[in-house]
């Protein structure tokens, strides 16, 4: 899945739209896609904020869908370029030859 920032502006101007926090808007993005997400939090105030969703139209999916397919920080690691073999992959459940 691709990382989206919650501070874009135009995640900012599809949330001031419909009177949501950012963070709503991409939960809402995830879910009307079919994907199951579990946001972490510990305060009981994010989540019922998380259980406050939007249906939102085609026009924002589409354009947070667009800003997803950009490059940009990303906020995971490859593990195979740290620790030397491919965690998620079955066939090679060894470190990989280079």
């Amino acid at each position: 899945m691709a990382t989206i920032a919650t501070n874009s502006y135009k995640i900012a101007e599809i949330s001031s739209k419909h009177e949501r926090s950012p963070a709503q808007i991409i939960l809402s993005w995830i879910v009307q896609q079919g994907i199951s997400v579990i946001p972490k939090t510990v305060r009981q105030s994010r989540m019922v904020e998380n259980l406050d969703l939007k249906l939102l139209p085609d026009k924002d999916m589409e354009t947070i869908s667009d800003l997803s397919k950009k490059k940009g920080e990303v906020r995971y690691l490859d593990p195979k370029n740290h620790i030397g073999f491919d965690i998620f992959d079955e066939r090679l459940d060894q470190p990989v030859q280079e």
